[in-house]
């Protein structure tokens, strides 16, 4: 069984083509440290470089579970971690070589979180390992870890030393960016600026959506158990579940393969909830990759309609056609389409249009801890241009009486409620329509404002990413 709390990369090991051969014989540790340094220095997608890792390699399931705890436990503490480095090592953490940096950071967590190995075994291994990648830095690694641990004893324990380091800087108890904290300050109460902090820093469940096309819930269930699976209702829908035991990587159990489940977050599912899309209609997935939803689609119009998934990118439409292919999704036609050039090809054709739009991400934080360093705020002040002019476009291919759905992945209100309400004073003949209520026992109905939109995340509740949605209809001529 894995170890609880490090499937986050298992959620995202899409199908990822690894050349074929042996298994890659390479320790979980070394391996964490060359993931830590690809992913924070070339800004790689953290869900890509584990998953590629755990393809190639033959780990036995604690093995899986060290890794991925080292590489997003690491992630997660990542600007706690390097001050601590950078004051230990005498030098900015940006002179360290990149082999030697890894290694740092990694055993550096451990020592400051990790709960199992002693901080002198921690240390043997790391130099162990640096013998491994750069011999002539064994001395550096021992005398900066070892540091370290005489400051922490110094300071009676790690708790206190913890506790005396946030005092001085505030901002690294989260391990957050100030103007990301301050952003979230201007939106949100503070008791729900730290909520959402606090829930960066645990790990995200993994839940999976049932592909009811191929069967009840109940036979499905069963399969996945026949794989080494448990799962369990999640409460949100009637397809939503919750991965609660994994016995390896699940993108590779035979009922992923087979089309019996679609990994999916509970938001993902909801927004296509409340689309609510209807057998025979005709229906519009603007931004569709990499086609969660798009299938999920399929699946609640039970294969019977037309669903036209667009993106931008060719390579990421290919994977909407590898899901559809994959969960008997038949009428699902994708083209490779730019959703900032105006379309009147179809415009006033689509039931409903889905536009799940670009934006900071920042509501993936959990998942994908890198976001919060990899985005600037200069980047994350550029999205409401572009997601208007995407908006205004989608709104085009709704016809009268149609529905437009928008979605994003992100807390910010200059993302969401400010750029419905800039469209809705543009386009006099779309309105905001109310969001069905969930079940009471979920505890976010109250969330849904009057006029019909929904920010989520886990301020709201545990397992939920920050995401919005706001449904409009067009008005009949």
């Amino acid at each position: 069984m894995l170890l609880k709390g490090v499937q986050n990369a298992f959620l995202y090991a899409t199908s990822l083509k690894i050349p074929g051969g042996s298994p890659l014989i390479i320790k979980p540790r070394l391996a964490a440290a060359h993931s830590l340094e690809k992913i924070l220095v070339k800004k790689q997608f953290s869900n890509v470089v584990t998953a590629e890792w755990l393809k190639k390699t033959d780990w036995s399931s604690e093995d899986q579970g060290l890794f991925l705890r080292l590489v997003y436990g690491t992630l997660e503490q990542i600007m706690l971690i390097d001050s601590v480095l950078q004051k230990h090592a005498a030098r900015p953490i940006t002179g360290i070589d990149s082999s030697v940096r890894g290694i740092l950071r990694i055993s550096a967590y451990q020592i400051l979180f990790a709960d199992r190995i002693p901080a002198y075994a921690v240390i043997n291994e790391a130099v162990g390992l640096i013998k491994i990648e750069t011999p002539k830095a064994a001395g550096f690694v021992n005398a900066v870890l070892r540091s370290i641990v005489r400051e922490i004893a110094k300071a009676t324990d790690r708790e206190v030393f913890l506790q005396q380091i946030f005092q001085q800087q505030p901002s690294l108890r989260y391990s957050h960016p100030e103007w990301l904290i301050k952003r979230l300050r201007q939106d949100y109460s503070q008791e729900n600026v730290i909520k959402i902090l606090e829930s960066h820093q645990k790990p995200p469940v993994l839940t999976i959506r049932l592909n009811l096309l191929k069967g009840s819930t109940e036979i499905l269930s069963q399969k996945i158990g026949q794989d080494g699976f448990e799962i369990k209702e999640t409460g949100w829908l009637p397809e939503a579940y919750q991965v609660t035991r994994s016995s390896g990587l699940i993108t590779r159990a035979a009922s992923y393969y087979n089309g019996l489940f679609q990994i999916q977050s509970i938001v993902s599912m909801l927004a296509v909830h409340w689309l609510d899309p209807q057998p025979g209609e005709k229906i519009i997935d603007v931004a569709a990759a990499p086609g969660g939803k798009t299938t999920f689609i399929a699946q609640r119009m039970k294969n019977h309609g037309v669903i036209l998934a667009r993106d931008l990118s060719e390579k990421r439409i290919r994977q909407v056609d590898m899901h559809a292919r994959r969960l008997g999704c038949q009428i699902i036609r994708t083209v490779v389409k730019d959703g900032r050039t105006p379309d009147h090809q179809w415009e006033g054709y689509a039931d409903r249009v889905l536009l799940d739009a670009p934006c900071s991400s920042m509501g993936m934080i959990r998942k994908k801890p890198e976001l919060k360093l990899h985005k600037t705020e200069t980047e994350v002040l550029q999205f409401p241009d572009l997601q208007q002019q995407l908006l205004a476009n989608a709104a085009e291919m709704v016809k009268p009486g149609g529905f437009l759905l928008y979605a994003t992945c992100t807390y910010f209100h200059m993302e969401n409620r400010n750029i419905i309400e800039t469209f809705l004073d543009k386009q006099p003949e779309f309105s905001l329509q109310p969001l069905e209520p969930l079940h009471e026992s979920m505890h976010i109905s109250s969330a849904i404002t009057d006029e019909g939109m929904i920010q989520m995340g886990p301020h709201l509740h545990e397992h939920l990413d920050g995401f919005f949605v706001a449904k409009l209809r067009r008005r009949h001529n």
